[in-house]
């Protein structure tokens, strides 16, 4: 099946004038330019992040994607066929590990909901389980419109595609160098709450 692949890096600065922050570098001027407001409604007027990106996995999380599977395939019906369970995965080119997607491009785990909002089966079924849906689905898409980049320290920044989809917008950076509060909320569920209070601090403290 094709994919709509969009350039996965993520938007950053000259890495070496970054903060460390635990053992991540963090491109703090990109992170106070965006706004984020998940709203599947949005998805059904323009483009939609299941449909535009190739996504990698690991061992780990093909493991939790697996284990989900019965219960994502209540909301996606077609990753069951009889009483067996589809592959959700494929090779790329380079031979790794990404998700499937439909004929449309479409990730084999999306579907849309009786209102016609496109919605993750994997984190549907994560919040149904009981479990963290940031710790369930792979991490790019948990991460998303936020960024980790391939390099060693790993750059935490933004997609650097982020504003061509209508929940994120630019924002004007504030004098006292805030987050929204949509990306603080990002960042704590992906890292933690310290983490994010570091964040929080550098940015007071940053020029």
């Amino acid at each position: 099946m094709s994919f709509i692949t969009r350039d996965p890096r993520p938007e950053t600065r000259n890495p070496t004038s970054l903060p460390r922050i635990q053992n991540l570098l963090v491109d703090l001027g990109a992170l106070v330019r965006i706004t984020h407001r998940y709203d599947p409604a949005r998805c059904k007027k323009r483009g939609c992040c299941c449909s535009s990106y190739e996504v990698t996995v690991g061992r780990r999380e093909m493991e939790r994607i697996t284990g989900c599977m019965p219960d994502a395939s209540r909301h996606a019906s077609w990753l069951r066929e009889g009483k067996d369970w589809v592959n959700p995965f494929e090779e790329d080119e380079t031979r790794q590990i990404v998700l499937d997607t439909d004929e449309h491009g479409r990730c084999v785990f999306a579907y849309r909901n009786a209102s016609g909002e496109t919605r993750c089966s994997l984190h549907t079924a994560a919040l149904e389980l009981g479990l963290d849906p940031y710790r369930t689905k792979p991490r790019s898409c948990a991460l998303w419109p936020l960024a980790l980049g391939d390099g060693r320290p790993r750059v935490l920044s933004i997609q650097d595609d982020a504003f061509d989809f209508p929940c994120n917008r630019r924002r004007r950076p504030r004098r006292d160098r805030s987050l929204d509060p949509g990306i603080a909320e990002l960042i704590q569920l992906n890292f933690g709450h310290p983490f994010l209070s570091k964040v929080l601090e550098r940015l007071s403290k940053h020029p």
